[in-house]
């Protein structure tokens, strides 16, 4: 048996300052999808439970460079911003908006197997809250770049879908909607996707379209994207 003893790197703040960085900076996290939850808390009011907003958050823990130590911290909000204050509500979730996507939906590690669709459901639709409403909406909408967003079938029948909503994320590059059906409604629905972006698209020409690309969420498989060209919306 060996009788080797994890021990702390004592001779650590020893090291040059420049070789230090470069460990801190190693130590960051890569690109992430981070979920973003409309979040509530249970108060007593009167003898009575209510709900009450308590800021925008997410599933995932705040990243362990942050707690390390004073230089680590430092280093680490160089990449990494608290972002999504509200009007009540300090910033409460740390993002690299240049590598991070934002989620708005389920957690992306949730099972995207068909015999799961039905345990997995989108959920409520936040954009239109976090993009407005004096007390509850968040800052930082523009920062966002790229995003991912679960499509609830309660959006189907707006004339707009959620590209009103879409285009408010001025330097969104890149969005993945993943469609809560199965592959054989892909044609249907592309279709919808298609035509409500060309209306939208159409009466806002100065909106820089981001990259658009469908999905199914049972299923995991991948539609396409959806865009429009320049000579739809002329004509």
């Amino acid at each position: 048996m060996s009788n080797f003893k994890a021990t702390a790197f004592t001779l650590f703040p020893e090291l040059p300052s420049e070789l230090r960085f470069k460990i801190w900076q190693l130590c960051i996290p890569g690109p992430r999808v981070v979920p973003i939850e409309y979040k509530m808390k249970s108060e007593t009011f009167n003898g009575k439970m209510i709900s009450k907003f308590s800021g925008w958050g997410t599933q995932d823990p705040v990243p362990v460079i942050l707690h390390i130590c004073h230089e680590s911290r430092i280093e680490a909000l160089k990449s990494l911003q608290p972002a999504f204050r509200s009007y009540f509500q300090e910033p409460k979730v740390y993002i690299n908006f240049d590598i991070d996507t934002i989620l708005f939906g389920v957690h992306i590690d949730a099972p995207l197997q068909a015999e799961s669709f039905f345990d997995n459901k989108p959920r409520d639709y936040l954009l239109d809250i976090f993009l407005g409403g004096e007390y509850h909406g968040a800052d930082d909408a523009e920062k966002i770049q790229s995003m991912v967003l679960d499509l609830p079938k309660s959006l189907y029948g707006r004339r707009a879908f959620c590209w009103d909503e879409i285009r408010l994320f001025e330097n969104l590059k890149k969005l993945t909607i993943r469609a809560w059906d199965d592959d054989d409604a892909s044609e249907r629905l592309m279709a919808r996707f298609r035509g409500t972006l060309r209306n939208v698209a159409g009466k806002h020409p100065e909106w820089d379209v981001p990259v658009i690309t469908a999905m199914s969420a049972s299923s995991g498989n991948d539609w396409g994207k959806v865009e429009v060209h320049i000579q739809q919306l002329v004509e």
